[in-house]
């Protein structure tokens, strides 16, 4: 599938090099440029239909990339911005992330694997540069908590997963319910999250037969779904499920729900 992207830094020659670079990874149409933060706004406006992906540099004259993305995703909430910069400086990061980006990448860093993941999967959130420690959701020297998250459709449990491995998660994927059984047998699993339609075993039928594996009668189980028929929602609960995300859920949302069940 081809992205459409957007470059947002004021050094013409790194424009070329991203580029040059996304093209080599995959199929890119840049629809775009922009040398500071208050071109860039103007330059969304005006664009028939907003990029796939835009990447911003941080510092940049007249308008910085944390201020104009704060305005850019206040005007168009679903806009996919990365951040980008050769200071590793944890005020950016967290100023930009709060912003509404959905990552931080270090210039200097080979981010080739990482903006391959980004152009294939772009719901994935969120993307770092590998020498960027991300803040664990965990207290220092507590156990990473281990999350089985099954889904038929595999992009659905590589951005889940990724979502969970970067709020400080060990993940465990599982395609369908006979695989996400098997792990119990050799894996010790904090949390269960779990797709409703599934072929062969569906998320209600899975949660029931992992409530009769010995020892797990209380694991707390989340439903991932987009039904909305009351009488599901009821099966759900007296199977004992613990929760029930609704398709599509705010990233925010989704790990709060995560981060509650698994207390």
């Amino acid at each position: 599938m081809k992205r459409t992207v957007m470059l947002v830094d004021d050094q013409i020659v790194y424009r070329k090099a991203m580029i040059t670079l996304l093209n080599k990874l995959g199929e890119v149409e840049i629809i775009a440029e922009a040398s500071n933060g208050q071109e860039f706004l103007e330059k969304l406006d005006g664009l028939p239909s907003k990029p796939d992906i835009i990447f911003i540099d941080i510092e940049m004259p007249q308008m910085n990339g944390i201020e104009a993305t704060a305005k850019a995703i206040a005007k168009y909430p679903d806009l996919l911005i990365i951040g980008l910069s050769i200071y590793d400086y944890e005020k950016y990061i967290d100023e930009l992330i709060a912003a509404g980006a959905k990552g931080y990448l270090l210039k200097l860093s080979d981010n080739t694997q990482i903006f391959k993941t980004i152009l294939q999967y772009p719901g994935a959130e969120i993307f770092f540069s590998k020498e960027i420690e991300v803040r664990q959701q965990k207290s220092e020297g507590e156990q990473a908590k281990t999350i089985l998250v099954v889904d038929d459709f595999e992009a659905n449990t590589y951005i889940i997963g990724h979502t969970l491995n970067n709020a400080g998660y060990n993940v465990i994927k599982a395609h369908s319910g006979e695989e996400a059984l098997e792990f119990f047998k050799t894996s010790s699993i904090d949390l269960v999250v779990t797709d409703y339609k599934m072929p062969k075993m569906d998320g209600i039928e899975l949660i029931s037969r992992i409530k009769l594996i010995k020892g797990c009668e209380n694991i707390p189980i989340l439903l991932l779904t987009s039904e909305t028929a009351e009488e599901k929602k009821k099966r759900a609960r007296e199977v004992g499920v613990t929760g029930w995300i609704q398709k599509p859920f705010e990233l925010k949302r989704f790990l709060d729900t995560v981060k509650k069940a698994i207390r």
